[in-house]
């Protein structure tokens, strides 16, 4: 469907360039990597904003180069502009679990080094630090290294994620979850941050774990707007000091 030819609210286009925010912080992370991608549902709607797919310089990416989807798969913008926009290959991913989780407005697929290596080392990524407690509801591993390029493995890999914010896939890289996209933006970086030092501790004997009550205050004081709104913009900073226009 030709962008004309669908009414585009103030609303949508706000969330397009929140995305390609979004898509550029994680860039800069180094998170996101060549092949990852990061999606926004519009609020009561089927549609679904992703960002464009490999050979796009995730740092860079801009609002008018966003992907508009349907709930079903269906492509209903495909932004062209100056140069051919690869469609994300594992646009299943967003589609299926926006679909079984009406509650999540944001889901990033990541290739973050630190996530990716505790899951090709078998090990679970565990809350270690404060901010880690984003993830102390759990884990799951999906034990699959393959895309997700049909519907029946993004049906397999939502229900591994269930109901939880966050999933390994091991041997390929991540997915993680947010009510909206500043929670989403807070989760992926505290968990890749929480995963480094899992990793950095093992020289050091080992990460000491904390009681499972204490996560439990721990991700109550991260659950709120608040602490994800000083996360956003605090990163938003960096783009816009950039310069590189939206």
């Amino acid at each position: 469907m030709a962008e004309e030819m669908r009414k585009v609210s103030d609303d949508e286009m706000a969330l397009r360039k929140k995305l390609a925010i979004m898509c550029r912080v994680l860039g800069m992370q180094d998170s996101i990597g060549l092949y990852g991608h990061v999606s926004i549902r519009v609020p009561d709607t089927d549609i679904v904003l992703m960002t464009p797919g490999a050979g796009t310089r995730k740092t860079r990416v801009r609002t008018d180069q966003i992907f508009v989807f349907n709930l079903a798969g269906n492509i209903l913008y495909h932004p062209g502009g100056d140069r051919p926009m690869q469609i994300p290959a594992e646009w299943r991913i967003h589609t299926q679990i926006h679909k079984d989780r009406p509650e999540i407005g944001s889901v990033a697929h990541l290739h973050a080094r630190a996530s990716i290596l505790m899951g090709l080392a078998n090990r679970e990524i565990v809350p270690v630090y404060s901010q880690g407690g984003v993830i102390a509801g759990g884990v799951p591993t999906w034990d699959d290294p393959r895309m997700v390029l049909d519907d029946e493995s993004a049906v397999s890999l939502s229900k591994t994620v269930g109901k939880a914010m966050a999933c390994q896939m091991r041997g390929h890289g991540s997915v993680v979850l947010g009510e909206v996209a500043e929670t989403c933006l807070q989760a992926c970086i505290f968990m890749e941050e929480n995963a480094q030092f899992q990793i950095d501790a093992e020289v050091l004997g080992g990460c000491k774990p904390f009681p499972k009550e204490m996560w439990e205050g721990i991700a109550a004081q991260r659950r709120g707007r608040f602490a994800s709104n000083l996360v956003w913009n605090y990163y938003l900073q960096f783009v816009e000091e950039e310069g590189i226009p939206l």
